[in-house]
C-alpha cells in the first residue's frame, strides 16, 4: 500500500469500467500541473513521466519499484485518454527490447525494474544502446531500483557497474523534485546521445517522499491516439542491426555520443557546485544520489555548510572530467561519498592520474573514499549509509582539519559522535519477526503437505511400505511469496536459491550426481517469466524433478499485479487470458505427467506428491488455488453488498478455538505458523485462540488434526444485529493539549507490523504537516509488511526550508509512534541501523500489546512486553513515555484492534508531542482513511 494512496486500489473491472468513463476515480494529484502536492518517490517516478511526455510505460515489478505499477493502475482512466500505453512485459529483457522499438518510433519510453532484473535486460540494452536512431526527440530510459541495505533484494547489486559496461550514461537523483523532474532531463539526455540511459533510485527514495513543485503534462506527439508510419526503406540497417559488420561501426560512435550526453547535462545544470569558488581549501567532497542529502544533512548539522565545496553528480557516468578537474585543483584532501563500491571513487582516480599525465594538474590531491588517511576506517563497501555513519566516518578528520573552519565547534562535533556512541551504548534483545505466509495463503496448504511428505519419504519404515528406497527431497529454491519457504516453520522446504525461474537449472546440475528427488515451487508469475523454460530444459534433459507450480492468480509478491494468465492487463484492459496447463500439454504432450489440484484438499494433495515425488522423469503438479488477498477483497466487497441489500448476512462459517480444550501442545502453531493463531493468558495457563482480527477461517490449522479444540461455528441472522454501542464519551471535556514546540525541525519514527495501518499514520502526519505550510519528508519502508514483516516509517517536518534526506538520524527523533513493542524496541535496538531514540529529546507513545512472532507462537522463544518497555524507557526523556495495551482497548470499545494507530495517534496529540492543530490532523485523516473505517472511528 503506498504512503499517499492509502486507500484500496480499484480492482481491474472498476479500472476498466472508469477507463469508459474518462478521468472517473483518478488522483487528482497526478491530474494537477501546477503547484505544489506530496507524492512517494514510486509515485514521483509516474508524475515525472506524464510531466516528459513518456508514451510507453512498461516494466517488470519488483520490490523497491514495483509500486509504480500499482499507481499506474489507479491513473489507468487518464493514461487512456492521452494515448499513454502502460505494460507489464513477461519479464525484463521483453521489457528493454521494448525500449528499442520505441526509440526507432521515435517516442519517450520508461522501463522500470529492480536491480537483478536489470540484469535478466542487459542483452537487450547491450545491443539497442548501440544502435543509433537518429531522432531526438525519443529515448529509452531504464529505471532501476537499488536496494543498498539488502532488505528487499536477493544480492548486494550495484547496477551501477552493469550501467557502464553496457555503455549506457547513468543519472542519480538526490532530491524527491529531482526525482520527479529529471525523467525529462534524462530522456533528453537520452535523445541528444542517441543512448539508452540508466535511471538510478535506491530504496530509500523509492519508499520515501516529500512535497513536490509540479509541472505541466506536454501534449503527446505519437500516441496509441496518434500513430506515427515508419518507412523501412529510410530505416538504415547498419543503424539499427547490430551483429557484424555493423557492432564495430556504432561502438565508434560512441566516445562521441557520450560528449554530446556531458555537455547537455551541464546545460540542464545536472552537476553543481556548493561552497566557496575560487578558493585553496584543504579538502572537498564529490557525492551523488541520497548520499549528497546525508553529506550535506552531516555539514549543516556541523555548521559547514556554504564553507566546504562540494560537486554533486547528477550524470555519475560518465563523469565530467573538467568539473572534477576543477575541484581536484582547489583541494588537497578529496572525498568521494557513495553508497555500496567506489563506483565513482574509481572515475575521479582515473580522471586524477588522466590530469597529472597530461600536465594539467601538478599535484592531484590525495583521494578518499572507501580508504581513509591514518587507517581510520573509511565509507563502509557494505550495505548503505545515512547521515549518522558520515558523520561518524568524518568526524575524526573535521578534528584534524578544524583549524582551517572558523565556523567548525569542536565541542559540536564531540557532541554528535557521543550521541551516536550513546545509541550502541548498551544492549537489549529484541526476538526477530521472521515474516510468514498471509493468513488464509494457498501457499500454507503446500508448504505443510511437502513438510509431511519429505518426512515420510525420508523414513526407512514408510519407505518400506510404499516399496520404494528412502530418499532425502531437495527442494530449489524460487522468487516469489514461496521465497519465505527459508522461514519457520517451513524449514526444509528451500535449499538453494539461483534466481527467478532457474531453480530448474540449479536442479539440473545436480540431478545427474545424485539420489535425491527433487522439487521445484513455481509461482505462476515467474512461469510466464520465465520458468517455462526451465520446465522445456528439465523435459529436454530427461531431469528427474517435480515441479509445483502454484498458481493463485496473481502477481502477489510484488503488490498483485496481473499476470498473462489474467483476463485484463495493469490498465484494467481485456486481454487473452493463457492457460498455464493448456501450454504445458502443448509443450510436453502425453510425455510428462500433468495434474491440477487445490492444496487446500490436503489428504487428496499429500497422496498425490506421495506418488508423484518419486516417480521418475519430469512431473508438473498444478496448485491451483486464489491469494487470500484477493480472494477475501472479493468476498468481503460480496458481504458489503448483501449488507447493503438486507442490512445483515443471513449465514457465516466461522473457525474457532475452545480454549477450555486447547491442551497448549502448539502442535497447530508449529505445522502452519499462521498469524491467524495467537496466545492467550487465561486461569489455567497458556493457550492457542484465534485472532479474530486477522483470522480468515480458511480452516488450515484445523487440518493440522492435531487436537479437538478446533470448532466450526455457523452464525445464522435474520435480522440486523444492534449496533454496537460505545462508551458515553463527551470530548468538549477534553482539556486541549499544551504543543510542544517544533523548532527548526522535527521528526517522529512510526514502528508497526504489516496490516497495522503505520502507512497510514505516516500519511496522516504528512499531508497535516502539508496542510500546516510545512516542508514535509517522509521513508515508509513496507518490507515484507503484508506477510507478518516489521514495517516502519520516518516522517521529517521543517518550517525553516528544505530537508536534506527522509532518513532520521542515529538518536534525532522527535517522537517515536509504537504500534507494536517489539518493533517500537527494535527501533532503539543498537544491533539494528535505526537507532532512533535518544535520551535527550526522544518521547514515545507504544501500543504494549503483545503480537506474537512466528517462533514465540512456536514456542521456540518468548519475549516480555514488560521487560522492553523499561529497556526503551531507558533511551527516552524523563517523562516521555506513555505505554497502554491499545489493542485491547481498540477490541474492547470498537470491536477490533484494526483501529490501534489512529488510538496510538490521537494519544500522542493529547499529550501535545505533535506540533500540529487538530483540525489539520482531522483534515488530513479524512482524505486518508477508508470512509467506512472512518466511521467506525467516530465518537
Amino acid at each position: 500500500m503506498n504512503l499517499l494512496h492509502s486507500k484500496p486500489v480499484l480492482s481491474k473491472q472498476e479500472v476498466n469500467a472508469l477507463s469508459q468513463e474518462g478521468k472517473g476515480g483518478v488522483d487528482p494529484r497526478f491530474l494537477k500541473q501546477e503547484g505544489s502536492e506530496a507524492f512517494t518517490g514510486n509515485e514521483l517516478l509516474v508524475k515525472g513521466a506524464l510531466e516528459a511526455g513518456v508514451s510507453l510505460m512498461t516494466g517488470y515489478p519488483g520490490s523497491p519499484v514495483s509500486d509504480v505499477f500499482e499507481v499506474i493502475a489507479t491513473i489507468a482512466p487518464y493514461l487512456s485518454e492521452k494515448g499513454i500505453v502502460a505494460q507489464i512485459a513477461s519479464n525484463e529483457a521483453l521489457s528493454t527490447a521494448r525500449l528499442n522499438g520505441a526509440r526507432q518510433a521515435g517516442i519517450r519510453a520508461m522501463s522500470v525494474m529492480k536491480s537483478v532484473g536489470f540484469h535478466v535486460g542487459s542483452d537487450a540494452l547491450a545491443v539497442g544502446n548501440l544502435m543509433e536512431t537518429r531522432k531526438p526527440q525519443g529515448g529509452g530510459l531504464v529505471v532501476v531500483g537499488d536496494d543498498p541495505w539488502n532488505e528487499t533484494t536477493q544480492i548486494n547489486s550495484d547496477s551501477r557497474f552493469l550501467s557502464r559496461h553496457l555503455h549506457m550514461p547513468l543519472v542519480e537523483p538526490a532530491t524527491f523534485q529531482e526525482l520527479k523532474d529529471w525523467i525529462n532531463s534524462a530522456l533528453d539526455l537520452s535523445g541528444v546521445g542517441d543512448l539508452h540511459v540508466t535511471y538510478l533510485i535506491t530504496t530509500n527514495l523509492a519508499d520515501g517522499g516529500g512535497t513536490v513543485t509540479l509541472k505541466p503534462h506536454p501534449e503527446m506527439g505519437v500516441s496509441s491516439k496518434s500513430k506515427t508510419t515508419l518507412s523501412s526503406e529510410k530505416i538504415k540497417i547498419s543503424d539499427s542491426v547490430l551483429i557484424p559488420p555493423h557492432t564495430s561501426m556504432r561502438e565508434a560512435t560512441l566516445e562521441e555520443r557520450f560528449a554530446r550526453v556531458l555537455q547537455r547535462a551541464n546545460e540542464l545544470g545536472m552537476n553543481r557546485w556548493f561552497g566557496p569558488l575560487k578558493k585553496k581549501m584543504p579538502v572537498g567532497f564529490i557525492a551523488a544520489g541520497l548520499s549528497f542529502c546525508y553529506l550535506r544533512e552531516v555539514m549543516e548539522l556541523l555548521g559547514l555548510w556554504d564553507h566546504v565545496p562540494v560537486l554533486k553528480l547528477g550524470l555519475t557516468y560518465p563523469l565530467d572530467k573538467n568539473a572534477v578537474g576543477d575541484i581536484a585543483s582547489r583541494v588537497s584532501h578529496l572525498v568521494v561519498v557513495e553508497e555500496k563500491r567506489g563506483f565513482i571513487e574509481g572515475q575521479v582516480a582515473e580522471i586524477l592520474v588522466d590530469l597529472q599525465q597530461s600536465g594539467l594538474l601538478y599535484r592531484p590531491p590525495a583521494l578518499w573514499g572507501k580508504k581513509f588517511p591514518d587507517g581510520e576506517e573509511g565509507f563502509p563497501s557494505k550495505r548503505g549509509l545515512n547521515a549518522s555513519i558520515i558523520l561518524k566516518t568524518l568526524g575524526p578528520s573535521f578534528l584534524r582539519w578544524k583549524r582551517f573552519f572558523p565556523t567548525l565547534i569542536e565541542e559540536k562535533v564531540l557532541k554528535e559522535l557521543e550521541e551516536i556512541a550513546d545509541t550502541r551504548a548498551s544492549s537489549f534483545e529484541v526476538p526477530a519477526r521472521t515474516p510468514t505466509f498471509c493468513p488464509g495463503c494457498p501457499h500454507r496448504d503446500s508448504a505443510v503437505a511437502n513438510l509431511a511428505v519429505k518426512k515420510r519419504l525420508k523414513d526407512p519404515l514408510f519407505a518400506k511400505q510404499k516399496g520404494i528406497s528412502p530418499t532425502d527431497v531437495i527442494f530449489h529454491g524460487e522468487s516469489g511469496c514461496h521465497s519465505m519457504l527459508q522461514f519457520a516453520p517451513n524449514e526444509g522446504l528451500m535449499q538453494n536459491y539461483s534466481g527467478m525461474g532457474v531453480g530448474g537449472g540449479t536442479g539440473a546440475g545436480m540431478s545427474p550426481f545424485v539420489t535425491n528427488k527433487q522439487v521445484v515451487f513455481l509461482g505462476d508469475g515467474t512461469f510466464f517469466h520465465s520458468g517455462m523454460v526451465a520446465i522445456s530444459d528439465s523435459i529436454k534433459n530427461n531431469q528427474e524433478i517435480t515441479y509445483i507450480i502454484l498458481e493463485n492468480q496473481t502477481t502477489a509478491m510484488t503488490g498483485h499485479q496481473p499476470t498473462p494468465g489474467n483476463a485484463t492487463d495493469v490498465m484494467g484492459k481485456i486481454t487473452h487470458s493463457q492457460n498455464i496447463e493448456g501450454l504445458l500439454r502443448g509443450m510436453a504432450g502425453d510425455k510428462v505427467f500433468i495434474q491440477r489440484v487445490n492444496p487446500g484438499n490436503r489428504d487428496e494433495y499429500e497422496k498425490l506428491l506421495e506418488e508423484i515425488v518419486v516417480k521418475p522423469g519430469v512431473k508438473i503438479i498444478i496448485a491451483d488455488k486464489e491469494c487470500s488477498i484477493t480472494l477475501h477483497r472479493r468476498t468481503n466487497a460480496q458481504k458489503k453488498a448483501v449488507i447493503r441489500e438486507l442490512g445483515f448476512i443471513p449465514r457465516e462459517e466461522r473457525f474457532n478455538i475452545a480454549t477450555s480444550v486447547c491442551d497448549y501442545c502448539l502442535e497447530c502453531a508449529r505445522q502452519t505458523g499462521c498469524p491467524g493463531l495467537t496466545i492467550e493468558e487465561t486461569p489455567y495457563g497458556r493457550k492457542i485462540a484465534t485472532d479474530l482480527s486477522t483470522c480468515v477461517d480458511d480452516g488450515a490449522c484445523s487440518k493440522t488434526k492435531a487436537c479437538p479444540s478446533f470448532e466450526k461455528i455457523i452464525i445464522q441472522r435474520s435480522s440486523p444485529v444492534p449496533a454496537r454501542k460505545l462508551m458515553d464519551f463527551d470530548a468538549s471535556k477534553l482539556i486541549p493539549p499544551q504543543i510542544i514546540p517544533m523548532g527548526k525541525r522535527w521528526s517522529a519514527y512510526t514502528a508497526g507490523v504489516g496490516g497495522m495501518g503505520a502507512g497510514i499514520v505516516n500519511a496522516v502526519l504528512v499531508r497535516a504537516a502539508v496542510k500546516e505550510g510545512y516542508k514535509a519528508s517522509f521513508l515508509d519502508k513496507k518490507g515484507l509488511a503484508i506477510r507478518n514483516g516489521g514495517v516502519y516509517g520516518h516522517v521529517v517536518f521543517s518550517a525553516a526550508g528544505e530537508i536534506s534526506s527522509p532518513v532520521i538520524p542515529y538518536g534525532k527523533a522527535d517522537l517515536l509512534i509504537g504500534l507494536d513493542i517489539l518493533e517500537a524496541a527494535r527501533a532503539m535496538d543498537p544491533r539494528m541501523n535505526l537507532r532512533v531514540a535518544h535520551s535527550s529529546r526522544t518521547r514515545a507513545v507504544v501500543n504494549t500489546h503483545r503480537n506474537e512472532t512466528i517462533l514465540s507462537l512456536m514456542g521456540r522463544e518468548d519475549f516480555d512486553p514488560g521487560v522492553l518497555e523499561e529497556a526503551m524507557q531507558t533511551r527516552l526523556c524523563a517523562d516521555g513515555y506513555l505505554g497502554k495495551d491499545f489493542a485491547q482497548i481498540s477490541e474492547l470499545y470498537i470491536g477490533s484492534k484494526l483501529y490501534v494507530n489512529m488510538m496510538v495517534l490521537g494519544a500522542a496529540f493529547q499529550k501535545g508531542w505533535i506540533p500540529l492543530s487538530m483540525e489539520n490532523i482531522f483534515k488530513a485523516i479524512q482524505e486518508t482513511v477508508r470512509k467506512a473505517d472512518l466511521d467506525a472511528n467516530r465518537v
